[in-house]
């Protein structure tokens, strides 16, 4: 009796270890391998965080976002409502339903306060979102987000520019806003009226802006607490303490997972969109044949707003960053001739004719594996 037994115990141990590895999610698990044992081990990675599809549906060429849909799918439906307020599925977020409820623009600092102390369903811990909070309500595949918006639940958004609650690095004294019509990154003073789209709740699949301090009208430094700053809440997953890992000619983001060249101009100068694609789909480096061009929000999670010329944390190991806009392989809907971009010098995300020259960054997808990983063709 007692052999049988520890056979099934045996068993039972086999089956939960077994359960433990699959349940574990593809940005918790990584398998480390040895040669010369011929072993194969299983070993805790970095959580890597798993940023959100751009929603592009509407391919323009081989390799590009519309085709590839590369990220976490868009949950149906995207948005649920409840009563005056808004919960977005994908990112966690709570968003007020009237997209013009303060009811006229506001400068800055007033769209701070304003947000700050709004009442509303029941909560009291509305902000100003940060700029990637804010970008999240872009949809890609449309060419006026404030209309499609007002189609999945809100109302009153408006066409043009609705302010985050992140200063531009680049010159303090202004603050980034996202345009709700065309859907790029721009900024403005501080002294300048724009919308005020409060949101309250941490976001789960987000990274923190890298924004940590916090600013007067006049851009000089102030204590954070109390602002509604950026800098005050961090909101969003914060980085790893070692956001970059170098192997040979290749990096991983330990945030994202996603691997790319060390050399940001390995293609050795700018080209049109398309050869862009091109290049990068036809790329062999780090042993790896996978490579792509990035979409829009894998290029933008590299920047970090506290910092500009570049835009990019102040240890990164990457070379050859160029102060110009690098490709990304979302389309622009308003116009499709023109592709998003985003500028690695200043960190902001805007488009332009796909017949003009921009820089190439490729990328791979999240890494799992810890070591070299086979070839995928």
């Amino acid at each position: 009796m007692k052999k049988p037994l520890f056979f099934i115990l045996l068993l039972l141990f086999n089956l939960v270890v077994a359960q433990f590895a699959s349940g574990v999610s593809g940005s918790d698990q990584s398998i480390k391998s040895s040669a010369a044992t011929g072993t194969v081990a299983a070993t805790v990675a970095p959580v890597f965080i798993n940023l959100p599809q751009t929603g592009a549906k509407t391919s323009f060429g081989s390799g590009d976002d519309g085709y590839l849909k590369k990220g976490v799918a868009w949950p149906n439906p995207r948005f649920a409502v409840g009563g005056d307020c808004v919960t977005d599925n994908l990112t966690g977020l709570m968003w007020v339903r009237n997209g013009n409820l303060s009811n006229g623009k506001k400068n800055w600092f007033e769209a701070l306060d304003y947000a700050g102390n709004l009442t509303l369903c029941g909560y009291s811990d509305w902000r100003l979102p940060n700029v990637n909070e804010l970008e999240t309500l872009v949809d890609a595949e449309q060419p006026d987000s404030a209309a499609w918006l007002n189609g999945e639940g809100f109302i009153n958004v408006r066409s043009g520019g609705c302010w985050s609650s992140t200063t531009y690095d680049g010159n303090k004294d202004y603050a980034w806003f996202i345009d709700m019509h065309y859907g790029n990154t721009g900024n403005d003073k501080k002294v300048i009226g724009n919308c005020v789209w409060p949101v309250r709740a941490k976001p789960a699949q987000l990274p923190v802006t890298g924004q940590i301090k916090c600013y007067n009208a006049s851009g000089a430094e102030i204590a954070c607490a109390n602002t509604g700053q950026d800098g005050e809440f961090k909101s969003g997953v914060p980085w790893p303490d070692s956001r970059f890992t170098v192997v040979g000619d290749c990096i991983t983001d330990n945030l994202t997972g996603l691997m790319w060249p060390k050399n940001a101009n390995l293609a050795n100068g700018a080209k049109n969109w398309s050869e862009a694609l091109e290049y990068a789909n036809k790329l062999n480096l780090c042993g790896f044949t996978d490579w792509r061009l990035p979409n829009r929000k894998e290029l933008f999670s590299l920047v970090d707003h506290s910092r500009s010329k570049p835009s990019l944390q102040a240890e990164h190991p990457f070379t050859n960053v160029q102060p110009e806009y690098y490709w990304s392989s979302t389309t622009y809907a308003g116009a499709t001739n023109s592709a998003w971009f985003v500028n690695m010098w200043y960190g902001f995300a805007h488009h332009y004719f796909k017949a003009y020259g921009g820089y190439i960054w490729p990328v791979r997808d999240a890494q799992r594996i810890i070591g070299k990983q086979p070839k995928k063709d």
